[in-house]
């Protein structure tokens, strides 16, 4: 009788992620990390990806907080 997972046939592609976290800057990640078994970080840190912390649809222009707010005033005056 085997244990454990059966093997999944989809294509795996492993991607190692080194975090270094800061006493008294990342205190909070700390905490949240050191609460999770060891076994259920990965899966954790993927759901924390995909409920919003990837990012996606952000966009990187030089556009500053002053044009906005004169875009936002202009559309609803």
């Amino acid at each position: 009788m085997k244990h454990g997972r059966p093997v999944s046939p989809l294509l795996a592609v492993e991607c190692h992620i080194h975090l270094r976290l800061r006493v008294g800057e990342d205190d909070d990640l700390i905490a949240f990390l050191n609460t999770l078994p060891a076994r259920r970080r990965a899966s954790t840190i993927k759901s924390a990806l995909r409920n919003g912390g990837m990012g996606f649809g952000l966009t990187n222009d030089d556009s500053s907080d002053d044009d906005l707010i004169s875009a936002i005033d202009d559309f609803l005056k």
